[in-house]
């Protein structure tokens, strides 16, 4: 006797779920959950997506990916964009690949690339008047991708670069689409393959200028252009091209997001944001070098930063196409569907967490530890051996700006309570202006310590 396919959440004819997925996934996902259980289908148009809630769901996928789900054929729609690198290339590709994307998230490069994020982000705050206002989210964005300028590609290319590559790059990232086909003949897709071949003669002069002074830079993009595969070929200039893109891409429209949220999420919870700034006061005084070892002492600013990836994940929805049908749950999921992990649902789950609803940093504390009951509890990040690279370069930047910013400045939250943008890529809160005033009169810039 065949088993029956997950339930599936009511729709609209012809386009499903697609319209509330694009408008709330959130509370669209929870609803499927709290109403049909942790295993049900949603039709984003014409595709029926099956899923799944529950650390030993989401072991299923982590574990199967590459084998019965594939990862590259559910993001297809993004290699107009990425062409084969990283998250849309094959098994056999990313098996080729993976060593070198790792490398420059190597332990012991963090330290200099912390450097650089404490360089950008004492920039803006020296730039601040005694008192003022800012709007955090685009800010957040525009240090990320300064951050990300700087340590892709050196000092000299962010010094020299111009609103041109960040106006390029919005229209490549206004082209992405996860539903209609990427090759139609529409305006948004035209302009997104212009902004790519110009975004890749960009990256293509700094890739000869790197080729003809070998030696001379310490980055992303020079362990790129001096990686080889493990026959001992040199990568080719289009997937360096396009490996940097990726990076872009993950590093600052996820991390924008997610950042903004942590400061967001503290200033309006005063009582656990007190504990943040005490432990700054102590370990992280004005003149105080911000280095790994002050890092290792922010325990509370770290669980706030757990916090926000359990309420406001960047990856709040995970994709896999399932090549093969599997069996489920006591369902059968048939081959040629989607099979989705929603992160943020999944981290409401009352079998893990307690009070899910409620911002409580502590519940990471040793003492409490609510995400070590079971694996894949926190997938903010993936999970398996696609989980972000960049997971750890992401949450010291996020850390580094929430530290910087309340050593030196108090905060109030003018609004009050900031929505979710979804637009096409990483969800974000919307527009957030914040107000300040320096905590001292002159603003010292920050030191650095490398290891």
């Amino acid at each position: 006797m065949h088993k029956p396919t997950p339930p599936s959440l009511s729709g609209l004819p012809v386009i499903g779920n697609l319209l509330e997925f694009q408008k709330d996934r959130f509370n669209l996902l929870r609803r499927g959950y709290e109403t049909l259980g942790p295993i049900f289908t949603i039709h984003l148009g014409p595709k029926p997506v099956v899923v799944l809630i529950g650390p030993e769901y989401h072991d299923f996928l982590f574990r199967e990916t590459d084998k019965i789900l594939s990862m590259d054929r559910a993001y297809q729609f993004l290699n107009a964009i990425f062409e084969g690198a990283a998250f849309t290339a094959g098994p056999s590709d990313y098996d080729a690949q993976r060593h070198v994307i790792l490398a420059p998230f190597a332990g012991k490069k963090m330290p200099g690339y912390v450097e650089i994020m404490v360089e950008e982000i004492s920039a803006w705050l020296e730039s601040l008047n005694e008192r003022g206002e800012f709007e955090v989210v685009s800010l957040f964005q525009r240090i990320t991708q300064l951050v990300g300028a700087h340590a892709l590609m050196g000092k000299a290319f962010r010094d020299e670069m111009n609103d041109e590559f960040w106006n390029l790059y919005a229209e490549l990232s206004a082209g992405i689409d996860p539903v209609l086909p990427p090759n139609l003949p529409l305006p948004k897709f035209i302009k997104r393959d212009r902004a790519r071949a110009k975004l890749g003669g960009i990256i293509q002069r700094v890739i000869d200028e790197r080729r003809a002074n070998p030696q001379t830079h310490a980055d992303f993009l020079q362990d790129f252009v001096e990686a080889k595969f493990k026959d001992g070929r040199p990568l080719p200039d289009e997937l360096i091209i396009s490996i940097v893109l990726g990076l872009v891409f993950a590093g600052h429209e996820t991390t924008a997001g997610q950042g903004s949220w942590a400061l967001i999420l503290l200033l309006q919870h005063p009582k656990y944001l007190e504990m943040v700034r005490a432990e700054l006061d102590e370990h992280f005084p004005p003149g105080t070098p911000f280095d790994h070892r002050v890092m290792r002492n922010l325990r509370h600013l770290d669980w706030a930063l757990q916090e926000t990836e359990r309420l406001r994940p960047s990856a709040d929805v995970i994709f896999r196409y399932n090549l093969e049908a599997y069996e489920l749950g006591g369902y059968h999921v048939p081959k040629d569907w989607l099979t989705m992990l929603a992160p943020r649902v999944a981290h409401v789950n009352r079998e893990v967490f307690t009070n899910v609803d409620d911002y409580d940093p502590l519940r990471f504390s040793p003492e409490r530890a609510e995400h070590r009951v079971a694996d894949h509890t926190l997938i903010g990040f993936g999970g398996g051996r696609h989980r972000c690279s960049g997971a750890n370069f992401a949450h010291n930047e996020m850390a580094a700006f929430v530290a910087l910013t309340l050593q030196r400045l108090d905060l109030e939250l003018l609004d009050k309570n900031p929505g979710v943008n979804y637009g096409l890529g990483a969800p974000r809160p919307t527009p957030t202006w914040i107000g300040y005033r320096a905590r001292t009169r002159t603003i010292e810039p920050a030191l650095v310590v490398t290891a």
